[in-house]
Protein backbone atom coordinates (compact mmCIF):
# COMPACT_ATOMS: atom_id res chain seq x y z
CA UNK A 1 0.00 0.00 0.00
CA UNK A 2 1.28 3.22 -0.92
CA UNK A 3 2.91 5.67 1.99
CA UNK A 4 0.51 8.36 1.10
CA UNK A 5 -2.50 5.77 2.16
CA UNK A 6 -1.31 4.96 5.37
CA UNK A 7 -1.42 8.82 6.99
CA UNK A 8 -3.47 11.30 7.41
CA UNK A 9 -2.90 15.28 8.50
CA UNK A 10 -3.77 14.57 12.28
CA UNK A 11 -1.46 11.33 12.57
CA UNK A 12 1.35 12.02 9.73
CA UNK A 13 3.66 8.86 10.70
CA UNK A 14 1.98 5.31 9.97
CA UNK A 15 0.72 3.55 12.92
CA UNK A 16 2.96 0.37 12.56
CA UNK A 17 5.89 2.29 12.36
CA UNK A 18 4.81 4.58 15.31
CA UNK A 19 4.48 1.48 17.45
CA UNK A 20 7.51 -0.07 16.50
CA UNK A 21 9.88 2.55 17.31
CA UNK A 22 8.17 3.35 20.49
CA UNK A 23 8.28 -0.33 21.10
CA UNK A 24 12.36 -0.26 20.42
CA UNK A 25 12.77 2.94 22.42
CA UNK A 26 10.67 1.93 25.44
CA UNK A 27 12.20 -1.51 25.85
CA UNK A 28 15.24 -1.96 23.90
CA UNK A 29 17.42 1.36 22.81
CA UNK A 30 20.63 -0.14 23.87
CA UNK A 31 20.56 -3.73 22.84
CA UNK A 32 23.75 -4.69 21.50
CA UNK A 33 23.34 -4.90 17.54
CA UNK A 34 20.09 -3.58 17.33
CA UNK A 35 18.84 -3.42 13.68
CA UNK A 36 21.83 -5.49 12.60
CA UNK A 37 21.01 -8.58 14.55
CA UNK A 38 18.20 -10.48 13.64
CA UNK A 39 14.97 -11.66 15.04
CA UNK A 40 12.45 -14.74 14.40
CA UNK A 41 11.25 -14.28 11.13
CA UNK A 42 8.26 -16.02 12.40
CA UNK A 43 7.56 -13.48 14.74
CA UNK A 44 8.68 -10.34 12.44
CA UNK A 45 6.05 -11.81 9.83
CA UNK A 46 3.56 -12.53 13.10
CA UNK A 47 3.71 -8.77 14.07
CA UNK A 48 2.69 -7.27 11.14
CA UNK A 49 -0.24 -10.04 10.89
CA UNK A 50 -1.27 -9.29 14.03
CA UNK A 51 -1.71 -5.43 13.31
CA UNK A 52 -3.15 -5.60 9.83
CA UNK A 53 -6.41 -7.47 11.96
CA UNK A 54 -6.19 -5.48 15.25
CA UNK A 55 -4.52 -1.81 15.01
CA UNK A 56 -4.84 -1.29 18.31
CA UNK A 57 -2.97 -4.38 19.54
CA UNK A 58 -0.26 -3.83 21.79
CA UNK A 59 3.35 -5.01 21.16
CA UNK A 60 4.21 -5.67 24.15
CA UNK A 61 1.09 -7.85 24.85
CA UNK A 62 2.88 -10.07 22.00
CA UNK A 63 5.97 -11.12 23.97
CA UNK A 64 8.13 -10.39 20.98
CA UNK A 65 11.91 -9.14 21.17
CA UNK A 66 12.91 -6.10 20.28
CA UNK A 67 15.28 -7.68 17.13
CA UNK A 68 11.65 -8.93 15.93
CA UNK A 69 10.09 -5.69 16.06
CA UNK A 70 13.29 -3.97 14.35
CA UNK A 71 13.23 -6.24 11.11
CA UNK A 72 9.42 -5.83 11.47
CA UNK A 73 9.89 -1.97 10.74
CA UNK A 74 12.39 -2.69 7.82
CA UNK A 75 9.88 -4.89 6.35
CA UNK A 76 7.72 -2.42 6.67
CA UNK A 77 9.78 0.10 4.37
CA UNK A 78 11.13 -2.44 2.09
CA UNK A 79 7.65 -3.57 1.32
CA UNK A 80 6.59 -0.18 0.33
CA UNK A 81 5.67 0.43 -3.41
CA UNK A 82 8.16 3.20 -3.49
CA UNK A 83 11.05 4.01 -1.79
CA UNK A 84 11.09 6.03 1.20
CA UNK A 85 14.06 8.34 -0.41
CA UNK A 86 12.44 8.86 -3.91
CA UNK A 87 14.32 7.73 -6.83
CA UNK A 88 13.77 10.75 -9.03
CA UNK A 89 16.10 12.79 -5.69
CA UNK A 90 19.17 10.04 -6.09
CA UNK A 91 21.08 11.32 -8.23
CA UNK A 92 20.81 15.41 -6.96
CA UNK A 93 22.04 13.36 -3.64
CA UNK A 94 25.04 11.70 -5.22
CA UNK A 95 26.28 14.71 -6.58
CA UNK A 96 25.49 17.28 -3.40
CA UNK A 97 27.75 14.21 -1.67
CA UNK A 98 30.62 15.18 -4.03
CA UNK A 99 31.04 18.24 -2.44
CA UNK A 100 34.15 19.12 -0.87
CA UNK A 101 33.26 22.00 1.31
CA UNK A 102 31.72 20.31 4.40
CA UNK A 103 29.12 23.10 4.66
CA UNK A 104 28.72 23.64 1.42
CA UNK A 105 27.78 20.21 1.22
CA UNK A 106 25.24 19.57 4.33
CA UNK A 107 23.60 22.53 3.21
CA UNK A 108 22.86 21.16 -0.59
CA UNK A 109 21.78 18.33 1.58
CA UNK A 110 19.35 19.91 3.03
CA UNK A 111 17.73 21.25 0.15
CA UNK A 112 17.24 18.16 -1.76
CA UNK A 113 15.27 16.57 2.05
CA UNK A 114 13.18 19.85 1.41
CA UNK A 115 12.15 18.65 -2.35
CA UNK A 116 10.88 15.14 -0.27
CA UNK A 117 7.11 14.47 -1.01
CA UNK A 118 5.68 16.59 2.55
CA UNK A 119 4.41 12.54 3.50
CA UNK A 120 7.74 11.15 2.36
CA UNK A 121 9.87 14.18 4.69
CA UNK A 122 7.67 13.62 7.84
CA UNK A 123 7.93 10.36 7.84
CA UNK A 124 12.11 10.45 6.71
CA UNK A 125 12.04 12.89 9.78
CA UNK A 126 11.14 10.34 12.22
CA UNK A 127 12.85 7.62 10.83
CA UNK A 128 16.70 9.14 11.07
CA UNK A 129 15.77 11.30 13.90
CA UNK A 130 14.99 7.69 15.97
CA UNK A 131 17.91 6.09 14.24
CA UNK A 132 19.67 9.33 15.57
CA UNK A 133 18.63 8.20 19.18
CA UNK A 134 19.81 4.39 18.68
CA UNK A 135 23.21 6.12 17.67
CA UNK A 136 23.90 8.13 20.79
CA UNK A 137 23.69 4.59 23.12
CA UNK A 138 26.67 3.16 20.53
CA UNK A 139 28.57 2.51 23.37
CA UNK A 140 26.23 -0.36 24.31
CA UNK A 141 24.21 -0.98 21.45
CA UNK A 142 27.71 -0.90 19.83
CA UNK A 143 25.61 0.55 16.99
CA UNK A 144 27.07 3.70 15.43
CA UNK A 145 25.72 6.35 12.62
CA UNK A 146 28.00 4.53 10.16
CA UNK A 147 26.90 1.13 11.43
CA UNK A 148 22.98 1.48 11.18
CA UNK A 149 23.12 3.46 7.83
CA UNK A 150 24.76 0.49 6.62
CA UNK A 151 21.59 -1.53 8.00
CA UNK A 152 19.37 1.16 6.74
CA UNK A 153 20.24 2.61 3.13
CA UNK A 154 19.33 -0.08 1.19
CA UNK A 155 15.84 -0.54 2.75
CA UNK A 156 15.70 3.52 2.52
CA UNK A 157 16.81 3.95 -1.05
CA UNK A 158 16.09 0.40 -2.15
CA UNK A 159 18.54 0.40 -4.93
CA UNK A 160 18.86 -1.91 -8.18
CA UNK A 161 21.86 -3.93 -7.47
CA UNK A 162 22.05 -5.36 -10.84
CA UNK A 163 23.02 -2.09 -12.39
CA UNK A 164 26.96 -1.97 -12.44
CA UNK A 165 27.20 0.91 -12.59
CA UNK A 166 25.20 1.93 -9.47
CA UNK A 167 27.50 -0.54 -7.49
CA UNK A 168 30.54 1.69 -8.08
CA UNK A 169 28.47 4.48 -6.14
CA UNK A 170 27.21 2.39 -2.81
CA UNK A 171 29.27 3.93 -0.48
CA UNK A 172 28.71 7.15 -1.22
CA UNK A 173 24.72 6.63 -0.87
CA UNK A 174 25.77 4.89 2.27
CA UNK A 175 27.68 7.61 3.60
CA UNK A 176 24.33 10.20 2.61
CA UNK A 177 22.33 8.07 4.83
CA UNK A 178 25.10 8.16 7.48
CA UNK A 179 25.46 11.93 7.54
CA UNK A 180 21.72 12.27 7.78
CA UNK A 181 21.75 10.48 10.82
CA UNK A 182 24.83 12.30 12.30
CA UNK A 183 23.29 15.97 11.45
CA UNK A 184 19.64 15.17 12.48
CA UNK A 185 19.43 18.02 14.11
CA UNK A 186 20.58 20.21 11.50
CA UNK A 187 18.75 18.46 8.90
CA UNK A 188 15.01 19.01 10.43
CA UNK A 189 15.10 20.80 13.46
CA UNK A 190 17.53 23.92 13.12
CA UNK A 191 20.35 23.04 14.89
CA UNK A 192 23.96 23.82 14.19
CA UNK A 193 26.71 21.35 12.11
CA UNK A 194 27.87 19.40 14.51
CA UNK A 195 31.44 19.06 13.79
CA UNK A 196 33.38 15.33 13.65
CA UNK A 197 36.56 14.92 15.10
CA UNK A 198 38.50 11.59 13.75
CA UNK A 199 38.85 8.94 16.52
CA UNK A 200 40.07 5.33 16.64
CA UNK A 201 37.55 2.66 16.61
CA UNK A 202 37.28 0.27 20.02
CA UNK A 203 37.71 -3.47 19.99
CA UNK A 204 34.97 -5.15 18.41
CA UNK A 205 32.12 -6.80 20.09
CA UNK A 206 32.48 -9.66 22.20
CA UNK A 207 30.64 -12.04 20.13
CA UNK A 208 30.33 -11.03 16.85
CA UNK A 209 28.81 -14.50 15.64
CA UNK A 210 25.12 -13.21 16.54
CA UNK A 211 25.32 -10.54 13.64
CA UNK A 212 24.04 -10.96 10.89
CA UNK A 213 25.66 -9.99 7.43
CA UNK A 214 24.20 -6.88 5.35
CA UNK A 215 20.95 -7.60 4.02
CA UNK A 216 22.76 -7.28 0.32
CA UNK A 217 26.13 -8.67 -0.78
CA UNK A 218 28.24 -5.73 -1.19
CA UNK A 219 31.85 -5.24 0.20
CA UNK A 220 30.43 -3.14 2.57
CA UNK A 221 32.66 -2.09 5.98
CA UNK A 222 32.59 -4.11 8.39
CA UNK A 223 29.33 -4.98 10.27
CA UNK A 224 30.58 -3.62 13.80
CA UNK A 225 33.33 -0.96 14.54
CA UNK A 226 32.01 0.80 17.42
CA UNK A 227 32.87 4.38 17.78
CA UNK A 228 32.33 7.13 20.77
CA UNK A 229 30.06 9.27 19.20
CA UNK A 230 28.97 12.04 22.07
CA UNK A 231 30.54 14.35 22.34
CA UNK A 232 30.35 14.17 18.40
CA UNK A 233 33.30 11.77 17.53
CA UNK A 234 32.49 10.51 14.24
CA UNK A 235 34.02 10.51 11.47
CA UNK A 236 32.43 12.79 8.95
CA UNK A 237 31.63 10.04 6.12
CA UNK A 238 30.71 12.64 3.07
CA UNK A 239 33.86 14.00 3.43
CA UNK A 240 35.82 10.96 3.26
CA UNK A 241 34.33 10.15 0.15
CA UNK A 242 35.01 13.90 -1.08
CA UNK A 243 38.21 13.69 -0.43
CA UNK A 244 39.01 10.50 -1.68
CA UNK A 245 37.46 12.13 -5.41
CA UNK A 246 39.09 14.58 -5.11
CA UNK A 247 42.45 12.79 -4.74
CA UNK A 248 41.72 10.56 -7.99
CA UNK A 249 40.62 13.84 -9.92
CA UNK A 250 36.74 12.70 -10.15
CA UNK A 251 33.97 15.46 -9.69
Amino acid sequence: MPLQDLVTAEKPIPLFVEKCVEFIEDTGLCTEGLYRVSGNKTDQDNIQKQFDQDHSISLLSMEVTVNAVAGALKAFFADLPDPLIPYSLHPELLEAAKIIDKTERLHALKEIVKKFHPVNYDVFRYVITHLNRVSQQSKINLMTADNLSICFWPTLMRPDFENREFLSTTKIHQSVVETFIQQCQFFFYNGEIVEIANTAAPPPPSNPGQLVEPMVPLQLPPPLQPQLIQPQLQTDPLAVVSKHQSLLGTS
